[in-house]
């Protein structure tokens, strides 16, 4: 140590082709965090290397991930309509899909890795600071989260809204309270979405909820998901119902929007919003000139 540019550049050749560019970055930053920590000098940058660096990306797509789909309301009502929301198990895991969905969280934030890995320190309990209130006439339920990925042990608030109209069915508000009223009386420490089971308490793992809403999904014949396309889908879905990116940033726990990179259906999510900055437009021009207002009305300078 530390490990000369050319050995460093034999080890990035012998891997072009084997693996993604994003993984021979990742094995180049772990041996650079390693310099680092040995106050080693890195010469990760230098020579030939940047260029290999590049020669992954292209070497490496094959072994790139496909990107992953989005949960749809589809999704959500295969899962409702395959549980029995009066029965603890099955009110545990429709209020934590909708939060999921709704509230653009990530699986592990609101299930557990396992019961033998639960810690009231990094998992979310039912003694967690619980609010209800009322938005413009709207049911909304906020809890604390513990720790999150990107905050740590700051961690943040899981805001759900309640969903009125055509998809009233999928509220989560809705779906929060249920949980709490039909596993009611749970111990302070217990995980927030456990659930009663024989008298027993059983933590809502991870794991568990994606092999129960997978297999509903795959009954229902639709596209498998993943934990992560709840988040996913929901900010679809919330793009959709024209809600601002910065406020999706905010509710989904991102420090950035760097969520934009999880987009999917841009052919609808962008008409969508092009056609609401029209009739903004439109709006705006009638009201300044008196007319009502009309969709069709021509804005143009001159006519």
């Amino acid at each position: 140590m530390p490990a000369d540019r050319l050995l460093l550049s034999a080890f990035v050749a012998e891997a072009l082709g084997t693996c993604s560019g994003k993984c021979i970055r990742n094995w180049l930053n772990g041996l650079r965090l390693w310099h680092l920590f040995n106050d080693a000098e890195w010469h990760g940058d230098e020579g030939w290397l940047p260029s290999l660096k590049k020669a992954g990306d292209c070497a490496g797509v094959p072994f790139k991930r496909p990107p992953r789909g989005p949960i749809t309301k589809s999704h959500m009502r295969a899962v409702r309509s395959g549980l029995d929301l009066s029965s603890g198990f099955g009110a545990a895991v429709w209020a934590c899909a909708t939060a999921l969905f709704w509230g653009c969280r990530r699986a592990g934030e609101l299930t557990i890795k396992s019961a033998k890995k639960f810690d009231p320190q990094y998992d979310t309990c039912r003694e967690t600071r619980t609010s209800l209130t009322s938005v413009n006439g709207h049911d909304v339920v906020s809890f604390h989260i513990i720790w999150t990925k990107t905050t740590t042990i700051l961690g943040g608030e899981c805001v759900l809204t309640q969903v009125l109209g055509e998809d009233a069915d999928l509220c989560p508000t809705w779906a929060f309270q249920n949980h709490i009223t039909v596993n009611s009386c749970a111990p302070p420490l217990t995980p927030i979405f456990a659930f009663r089971e024989h008298d027993l308490w059983r933590p809502l793992t991870k794991d568990h909820f994606l092999r129960t809403t997978s297999a509903l999904h795959s009954s229902a014949g639709l596209e498998t998901v993943f934990g992560h396309s709840y988040r996913i889908g929901g900010s679809v879905e919330l793009l959709l119902a024209g809600v601002e990116p910065e406020m999706i940033m905010k509710l989904g726990g991102w420090t950035s929007l760097c969520f934009l990179i999880y987009w999917r259906r841009l052919e609808q999510i962008l008409p969508a919003r092009i056609i609401a900055a029209w009739d903004s437009k439109i709006r705006q021009f009638a009201s300044t000139h008196g007319h009502p207002y009309d969709s069709s009305l021509n804005f143009d300078d001159g006519d």
